[in-house]
């Protein structure tokens, strides 16, 4: 197994004309700024980053519609702690609990349940938010609460599939991507099919990776040496390997719960068949029929450049508000808002530790 700094001077070694990589998972871009290995990489090899968090592209009207469900008497709203701070059009989940909404973070859609039992005079609602790694488990939960008939839980279903969105992007002439590094998520759900056929459409290498600096500095040899070679393929050889029987078990679960719908994207906008909602049968634990809310456009107050920086056009040094009027403390974007969102890994890996060493 080579050591990273042979990897790296391998890669120095064949990198023989201006690349750009799109770093598909916000996990991806925290790692490659956590080793600093942008500045390690040949200067003709560019990683921008993608639409990999699902907080960031989170658009103001389906916070809306989290926000006017939470609001509901008797209603207590469990989600994960990045979702907390995203703005809608006026308020977030974070300014209303501040204001007496029930609202409790939690680490997984089961603990919902957890709650619903111990709040048996409370209607509990999930906001489900994540890429389609996070639909079994958003699934497995429905189809628990509704075997132990557990009625007082609801979905709202906000979850997002990358494939579609990515083809949306790449259809931008600007955006000029010659690659996709893509995380072991996308083998739970994601049809890899998917993913081959976009490397086929726009004539693109696409690679699995791990989190390591190996594992991340492998997954690029792989792709420089396929466009080298002119070869248009999704290389998932490095992938975690998960049984036949678990993803038949996933994708079941998850087409008995799910459909895809044409969904909105913060800074994207409508992107066709790129959702997921709950199929009618299981109306009573959809939020958005129990509590008869819709996903409005919404007003998005943001004044920075994350559906640039989403979208593989620029980095976060190219949004003016960068590091001054936006950072971690007072952030104005969701990419800011986030931990895996690519404005607050910049901030963490490239601003704070020249900060600390000023004040040493």
């Amino acid at each position: 197994m080579r050591k990273p700094e042979e990897l790296l001077q391998r890669l120095h070694e064949i990198v023989d004309r201006p690349i750009r990589i799109m770093v598909v998972c916000g996990a991806h871009n925290q790692a490659i700024l956590r080793y600093r290995l942008r500045e390690e990489l040949p200067s003709r090899l560019e990683l921008v980053s993608g639409p990999g968090c699902s907080v960031c592209v989170m658009p103001a009207g389906h916070v809306d519609a989290f926000v006017k469900v939470a609001l509901q008497p008797d209603v207590i709203t469990t989600t994960c702690e990045d979702l907390l701070q995203v703005p809608g059009s006026r308020e977030s989940l974070a300014s209303i609990r501040q204001k007496g909404a029930l609202v409790e973070v939690i680490s997984s859609p089961r603990d919902c349940l957890d709650v619903a039992r111990r709040n048996p005079d409370k209607i509990i609602v999930y906001p489900a938010v994540g890429f389609e790694a996070t639909a079994p488990s958003v699934a497995e939960t429905i189809l628990e609460a509704a075997s132990e008939g557990i009625t007082n839980f609801c979905v709202i279903p906000s979850i997002r599939l990358l494939p579609p969105t990515i083809d949306s992007i790449m259809c931008d002439p600007e955006v000029d991507i010659d690659g996709l590094l893509c995380s072991d998520h996308v083998t739970t759900i994601s049809d890899t099919e998917a993913y081959t056929a976009l490397a086929k459409k726009y004539n693109i290498s696409c690679c699995i990776a791990g989190f390591d600096k190996s594992d991340i500095l492998r997954g690029l040899i792989s792709m420089v040496m396929q466009i080298r070679h002119g070869v248009s393929l999704f290389d998932d050889s490095s992938a975690v390997i998960y049984s036949s029987e678990d993803n038949q078990n996933a994708r079941r679960m998850v087409s008995e719960v799910f459909f895809a719908v044409d969904t909105a994207w913060r800074g994207l906008g409508t992107i066709a068949e790129s959702g997921f909602v709950i199929r009618d049968e299981l109306s009573l634990y959809d939020a958005t029929k129990r509590f008869n809310v819709r996903f409005g456009e919404g007003e998005e107050r943001c004044s920075c450049h994350c559906d640039m920086i989403i979208s593989g056009r620029g980095l976060p040094p190219d949004c003016p508000s960068f590091g001054m009027a936006c950072t971690p403390q007072n952030p104005i974007g969701p990419c800011m808002i986030s931990s895996e969102g690519i404005c607050a890994s910049y901030f963490k890996y490239n601003l704070e530790p020249s900060r600390a060493a000023q004040h040493a």
